[in-house]
């Protein structure tokens, strides 16, 4: 299955993502802080494929902020931004019981503002 859209800090399988760009996915890499160094050594290897940046700090130039706090509500964000009829989240489950206590911390988030949202 190829994802119409994906979108990444670039923390998943980068040769899945990769390979799903250039069957036709439109990947949406979102830049902070910590990910510089992937942004650096992926996005020149998405070149020619559908790339979009995003941040979620001022935008400038071609980077843009359509809101959300993970990659879960940032593409529920960016999918309302773009007027979408509907919006599938595969692999986004807020009650992980796999995960660290920081990332349940951004789980609470996410889910906050995908319901406020929605």
């Amino acid at each position: 299955m190829i994802p119409d859209v994906i979108v990444t800090d670039l923390d998943g399988t980068i040769e899945d993502i990769i390979s799903a760009s250039k069957k036709g996915s439109f990947v949406v890499v979102h830049a902070h802080g910590d990910n510089i160094p992937a942004i650096r050594s992926v996005v020149p290897r998405l070149r020619g494929t559908r790339v979009l940046g995003t941040t979620q700090s001022e935008p400038f130039d071609n980077i843009y902020n359509f809101g959300g706090f993970s990659d879960g509500d940032r593409c529920v964000f960016l999918a309302k931004a773009f007027h979408a009829a509907s919006v599938t989240l595969l692999g986004f489950d807020y009650d992980d019981p796999d995960v660290g206590e920081i990332k349940r911390k951004k789980l609470v988030w996410a889910k906050r503002l995908i319901e406020e949202y929605l």
